[in-house]
């Protein structure tokens, strides 16, 4: 998702740390109950073709696909299928409040219709509460074996909460029951070997008609791209060390504007500095850099982050060789932007590079450490020349969650992608003692945020909203148009407590509806760079271990 890359200046005056007692809501429940475990009842195959209402929310065209949902449900009221699409098309509009108001009524009225139950989970997934998603979904299994829907449901709660193995089970029982499922048809190719993904997306992409034609387009030259790749790509040189230490360095904007902490970077031997950001994925350098680097540019793509403008149009290249201190990466995918003046840096460097190891981001000390990640206990270690035999189609198992002794401290959290989503509470500053009173919420670790944001939906509920002019905020797509400043509240995350006199408020929407959850902010750089933040992307892992300044 989205980098922030701000004009506005930190402000560290008035913010301080605590520890907090508040338990925000963890993924745990998704580990404990497996809801839609493999059922025993014998379900008829729904193998139906979509009818054009659903090829329409297939497609994304929401706005259509719910007029003609609501024509099905006016000729006959008691339409459960088109009433529960109804509510994914007002979730794909980002109606949320319509689609919550809707299905609450609907579950309300009907407390064991499977469908209703199964809209209700939609919406309080999309409204950022997987706690609650799971639990409608999990009854809505229970109400009816054979909602592939329900099924579904649990694996996308399980796929946020890092249980890979348990949402591919729940995806296959999904698929069994309803083949012709867009959702779960596509989610079930994602669960393939390499092979035999790829060569069902090319299927889907040359002869389906559930995708819009500029989806289509942009589904066969990504599948292009990928054939050329294999899964040796990217992966750090059998002679890197399983263990290093970095120094971060800073990054300025000019001789006198601090933005970030950073890495220094070689490709192919020339050195960059790109800073380090949570809230990005893989290594996006600008337009000067890769004509410094001497980089050729080998196809295009667009990309999307804060900001209210047009997506920014980028490009894809390989780099044979990238050194991070004595940590070398061999022909990785790095993107370009190819606007000017986007980014206040020569690129951005995700965390998620090091998605093979535990990552310390250590900003106290400024250095960043990688370590192995523990061994699963069982797990027998990949036969290496199997897999060099196996090439691209080497099977290649899911795993849930493993957290070993000595992480102990380390906490659960949700992920999309590459955003790290921090089960957050929030609270009334003097209602800070009253359990009832804090609202959970879920927010992005983002070191390259300059600022902690908050959306005015989620300040709303805490404190006052007002509208500020004077200040400027811009990221990947340009400036914000409009700016709010939130007043004084707490909020508590990983067993830490932030009390803030302000802060600065935008909407979300754009990144909620990319993760599909609600994002109610972003927790940056002035919080994080008082901590070391420990990361474990396998296991969806994360320890913010804060020391008191003496």
């Amino acid at each position: 998702m989205a980098r922030a890359c701000w004009l506005l200046a930190v402000l560290w005056s008035g913010l301080g740390f605590g520890v907090v007692g508040h338990a925000q809501g963890a993924p745990e429940t998704a580990a404990q109950a497996q809801a839609a475990a493999p059922a025993r009842k014998t379900c008829t195959v729904n193998s139906s073709a979509p009818t054009p209402a659903e090829t329409a929310l297939n497609k994304g065209d929401y706005a259509p696909a719910e007029k003609l949902f609501r024509d099905l449900l006016a000729k006959s009221a008691d339409n459960a299928v088109a009433h529960e699409e109804l509510v994914r098309a007002l979730i794909g509009q980002d109606k949320v409040d319509a689609a919550a108001k809707d299905a609450e009524a609907w579950a309300a009225a009907a407390p064991d219709n499977s469908l209703a139950l199964t809209a209700l989970g939609d919406v309080r997934l999309r409204q950022g509460d997987p706690r609650e998603a799971f639990s409608q979904f999990q009854k809505a299994a229970q109400a009816d074996l054979c909602n592939a829907r329900a099924f579904y449901g649990v694996a996308e709660v399980d796929g946020l909460a890092g249980l890979f193995a348990s949402s591919k089970r729940l995806i296959e029982e999904a698929y069994r029951r309803h083949p012709t499922d867009d959702d779960i048809n596509m989610a079930w190719i994602e669960t393939r070997q390499r092979s035999e993904r790829l060569a069902k997306l090319a299927d889907y992409a040359e002869h389906s008609d559930q995708i819009s034609e500029e989806n289509r387009a942009k589904m066969k030259t990504s599948l292009a791209k990928a054939t050329q790749t294999h899964t040796s790509d990217c992966k750090m040189a059998a002679t890197s060390p399983c263990e290093a230490t970095v120094p971060m360095v800073a990054v300025m904007d000019g001789p006198s504007r601090f933005v970030g902490w950073g890495l220094d970077v070689k490709f192919n031997g020339k050195a960059r500095r790109l800073q380090i950001d949570t809230g990005a994925g893989g290594i996006t350098i600008s337009r000067a850099a890769a004509m410094f680097l001497g980089i050729q540019r080998e196809d295009t793509t667009q990309i999307g982050g804060i900001g209210d403008k047009k997506e920014v149009k980028s490009s894809i290249t390989h780099v044979a060789s990238i050194k991070i201190g004595g940590i070398e990466f061999t022909n990785c995918p790095v993107e370009i932007l190819e606007k000017w003046s986007v980014l206040d840096s020569d690129g951005l460097i995700g965390a998620d590079v090091f998605d093979a190891s535990q990552v310390a981001l250590d900003f106290p000390k400024h250095e960043l450490r990688v370590a192995p990640l523990p061994e699963r206990p069982g797990e027998k270690k990949p036969d290496a020349a199997k897999l060099d035999a196996a090439g691209d189609d080497q099977e290649v198992e899911a795993h849930d969650p493993y957290i070993a002794p000595e992480m102990a401290k380390w906490l659960r959290i949700y992920r999309s992608g590459w955003d790290l989503l921090m089960p957050t509470g929030i609270v009334e500053t003097k209602r800070i003692k009253g359990e009832g009173a804090w609202k959970d919420k879920l927010f992005i670790l983002d070191t390259g945020s300059e600022t902690n944001l908050i959306s005015p939906a989620a300040a709303r509920e805490v404190t006052k909203v007002s509208r500020d002019d004077s200040v400027g905020i811009s990221g990947i797509q340009r400036a914000v148009d409009k700016v709010y400043e939130a007043g004084k509240f707490t909020l508590a995350f990983a067993n830490l407590r932030l009390d803030s006199p302000s802060m600065t408020s935008i909407d979300t929407t754009k990144l909620s509806h990319g993760d599909g959850v609600e994002v109610s902010g972003l927790i940056g750089a002035p919080a994080l760079f008082q901590v070391v933040l420990h990361i474990d992307y396998r296991d969806n892992l994360v320890w913010c271990e804060y020391t008191k300044p003496k």
